[in-house]
């Protein structure tokens, strides 16, 4: 890419390196021809003629290469030329196939998720006062003469238990689907594409050889490694831009897919009989933790000593003891190795259900888009990108060419 230049400029720049490689080729032909008539008088001549011979044969070869690439040599169709218009489809559902085979699937996402650390973030967030003020605010006072009825041992441990045969009995699936809801409303989920946009970015660039490998791979035998580089250079940028461009754009087509696939989610957390009973078995191993029973025996030992004293109170501390016990929750999370594993076990398990269902759309969005460019208006641009330097590469082809069969050339004459 030239950032720096508008399309007319990088045709100019094109137009120029392509009259320098091509001027350079006509000049071994006039320095061909000369040396063959004049190399009877002055024989040092053979040796420049064997030059030019040379470099004309390079200047051709790498014309010829650099050319199929973009269209037919001459408008002959030669098999396996114009490779870029004829084959963008097909590159563009290899490259679509390989990024959800090596990049959308659980080996590769699922320890990314385990590095977010989800829970330590939610953790992170309720230990902080003002959001754990948030969450006091919607709080209902409860009657004084309840937690003076419950104020001793025995109730305590009964009314705890039934609180938690309580939260046993409510299905968490459809709780987390109305959370779900909520987030929705005001397109907040968006945020977890953002997240994983980042996650492709940062895959993207640390994977970058093994697209390179793909290419390879899959180009004609007889096609220069440099032409694999440039459509490498090509395609990965392509993927870069489309990435930023659902970064940027709220209303691209991937983010509606995936508010689409969350939709659905929520339908399956309310009637999939396989996820709610996935969800049952996380939440009970939660409430069976000795964390979360330890932590639900001193946020009802903190909330009720304090209601006594301070019920009828309107400056109450009540707000404050609530608002402490979500916080001793945000560092239980944070301090707590196996309640934060399976807080963030039952989220990523939500995570790759998601991807398992909707993998196919993420890569039916590159390929669509591929497919979407016009061939030879793809191929123009592809060449107003690279096609510069690629002019180059039929320079040093020329030279090269031209100093390998001068040294054949003299090699051959004094050994001979």
């Amino acid at each position: 890419m030239n950032p720096g230049f508008n399309e007319e400029q990088q045709a100019q720049r094109l137009r120029r390196m392509k009259f320098v490689a091509t001027g350079l080729l006509l000049l071994m032909a006039v320095i061909f021809v000369l040396t063959h008539y004049y190399r009877a008088e002055w024989p040092w001549l053979s040796y420049v003629r064997a030059f030019s011979e040379a470099a004309m044969i390079g200047a051709i070869a790498d014309w010829f290469a650099v050319t199929a690439l973009f269209k037919h040599p001459l408008g002959i169709p030669i098999p396996h030329t114009a490779i870029i218009p004829k084959r963008k489809n097909e590159i563009g559902a290899s490259l679509a196939d390989f990024v959800k085979q090596n990049f959308l699937v659980a080996e590769v996402l699922e320890p990314r998720m385990l590095q977010v650390h989800f829970s330590r973030r939610i953790g992170n967030w309720m230990q902080q006062g003002q959001n754990a003020n948030r969450i006091t605010q919607d709080s209902k006072v409860f009657m004084h003469w309840i937690f003076e009825a419950l104020d001793n041992e025995a109730i305590r441990d009964f009314a705890r238990e039934h609180l938690r045969q309580s939260i046993q009995d409510i299905k968490a699936a459809p709780i987390l689907a109305r959370v779900l809801e909520l987030l929705t409303i005001h397109n907040r989920h968006q945020n977890i594409m953002d997240l994983a946009l980042r996650s492709a970015w940062q895959h993207l660039q640390a994977n970058k050889h093994k697209i390179r490998n793909k290419i390879d791979n899959q180009s004609p035998w007889w096609l220069p490694s440099f032409v694999d580089r440039e459509i490498y250079d090509k395609l990965t940028i392509e993927i870069e831009q489309t990435i930023l461009k659902i970064g940027s754009d709220d209303t691209h087509e991937a983010r509606n897919k995936f508010t689409e696939g969350m939709q659905e989610f929520i339908e399956r957390l309310k009637e999939d009989p396989d996820l709610i009973a996935r969800g049952e078995e996380i939440k009970n191993e939660l409430l069976e933790h000795p964390a979360v029973q330890g932590y639900m025996t001193d946020m009802w030992s903190s909330v009720s000593q304090y209601l006594l004293s301070e019920v009828d109170n309107e400056n109450s501390e009540l707000r404050i003891k609530i608002e402490s016990g979500v916080q001793a929750f945000g560092v239980a999370l944070l301090e707590n190795p196996t309640l934060s594993t399976q807080l963030d076990e039952w989220l990523q398990n939500a995570g790759m259900h998601l991807l398992k269902q909707y993998r196919d759309e993420i890569s039916e969005v590159i390929t669509e888009t591929i497919q979407s460019w016009d061939p030879q208006v793809t191929s123009q641009r592809v060449e107003l990108q690279v096609g510069r330097d690629l002019q180059f590469i039929r320079i040093n082809g020329t030279l090269v060419g031209g100093l390998v069969g001068l040294l054949l050339y003299t090699a051959t004459t004094h050994l001979m």
